[in-house]
């Protein structure tokens, strides 16, 4: 009769272990290193909308402190959807208001700001704040950027001060801009204007009703 002999049980994660490949990565994360071994974390320079100081935070973070005032920095992108009641927004990552959603009163500080909606307020950004629907605008705007999309129509009732300016549709009010202003074919500005310099395209229109 031929000899019997069991296989031995292999498991290849036992219950309440961690795998070999996940403990070892975490023993590494948790050693001791020197200065020329340690891991360099890629780090981003953001301002901070309380104090308008810069610093140094982590690429990957969602928040983090201001190290000169202290303040909570919320760094995550948001979605503004219809039906919202939230009037108070300070990120430093981007915002996006959605088609459909019409705030009125609405303070904004962040990045970039995409506006679908007919939404009306107080605007800072330090990026790009682009219009892509018609709206009038009841508080100031700041922006490094500003967009004026093809057929679209924005009155600022209390004028905008720019990096540079787009107007592929209509804008209308007070600007102030540090670089160009471009109006494109078949755009058009009116209103009082300080600009560095100003560019308009055939058939474009630029009315410059009084200087500052």
């Amino acid at each position: 009769m031929p000899e019997f002999r069991t296989e031995p049980l292999i498991v290849p994660v036992v219950s309440g272990l961690l795998p070999e490949g996940e403990r070892d990565r975490r023993v590494a994360l948790t050693s001791f290193r020197s200065d020329d071994e340690r891991v360099q974390v890629p780090l981003r320079e953001v301002v901070c909308y309380e104090c308008g100081q810069s610093s140094q935070v982590p690429a990957a973070a969602l928040s983090a402190n201001c190290i000169h005032c202290h303040a909570h920095l919320n760094m995550a992108d948001v979605e503004i959807r219809p039906g919202s009641r939230r009037l108070t927004l300070r990120t430093l990552g981007n915002v996006h208001v959605q088609s459909g959603a019409k705030l009125s009163n609405l303070s904004v500080v962040c990045h970039n700001m995409e506006v679908d909606g007919r939404v009306s307020g107080s605007f800072r950004c330090t990026g790009t704040l682009s219009f892509n629907t018609s709206t009038r605008v009841e508080g100031s705007i700041s922006a490094g950027r500003l967009v004026v999309d093809k057929g679209v129509e924005v009155e600022l009732a209390l004028g905008a001060a720019v990096e540079s300016a787009e107007i592929y549709g209509r804008l209308t009010g007070r600007l102030q801009c540090k670089g160009l202003l471009h109006v494109y074919r078949n755009g058009a500005y009116s209103g009082m204007c300080k600009a560095a310099d100003v560019q308009v395209d055939p058939g474009g229109s630029y009315e410059e009703q009084s200087r500052f």
